[in-house]
């Protein structure tokens, strides 16, 4: 599986630095995914998944149902254990993400839920924040600037533009500067 999450990595990595006039920046540290955390990132396009992905191969994406079981990304999916959210709630999925995380991989999550058409970043849901305390994990803010521009998502065709990566500093699990449980973060 290591071997699989490398190649998704490369993979990616190589197919965002050759879209046709399209730029890319990352901006922060990469190495923070060395440690896990509970990834959270606005969520603009398709190509989002791909951006994060490039990051690191130790990131497990938790997904809606619908990408788990469509027939050929499923599969893809599924062999990278990621983690669909079922409909009984993120609570009855903490034995099994804390079981990756303690083979290293942070959680990625995009907290809107869906993405966002006007690009602006909305409401987050509490599923990321409720992992992060119950794991005890840090929190690890990522925005991505421009995807949205070069892939819409009610369009399909790329648009020349700028992608940026901002990773944010670690929230820590002990910080409360953001509220003093999930709720309130």
């Amino acid at each position: 599986k290591a071997f699989y999450h490398k190649q998704i990595q490369k993979m990616f990595r190589a197919t965002a630095y050759f879209i046709p006039c399209v730029t890319n920046h990352t901006v922060g540290d990469v190495s923070t995914f060395e440690k896990p955390s509970i990834i959270i990132a606005n969520h603009q396009s398709h190509l989002d998944l791909m951006y994060l992905l490039m990051l690191s191969p130790k990131i497990i994406v938790l997904t809606n149902q619908w990408v788990w079981r469509f027939p050929i990304y499923g599969k893809i999916i599924r062999y990278a254990d990621f983690y669909p959210i079922i409909d009984e709630g993120i609570e009855s999925s903490l034995e099994s993400l804390k079981n990756l995380v303690a083979k290293g991989y942070s959680i990625a999550i995009f907290p809107e839920g869906t993405r966002s058409a006007d690009l602006a970043i909305h409401r987050f849901k509490k599923g990321a924040f409720y992992l992060a305390e119950k794991l005890k994990l840090d929190i690890q803010p990522i925005i991505f600037h421009g995807i949205g521009h070069v892939l819409n998502k009610k369009e399909f065709i790329l648009q020349k533009g700028t992608v940026t990566i901002d990773i944010l500093p670690r929230i820590a699990s002990d910080d409360i500067s953001f509220g003093a449980d999930y709720s309130e973060r």
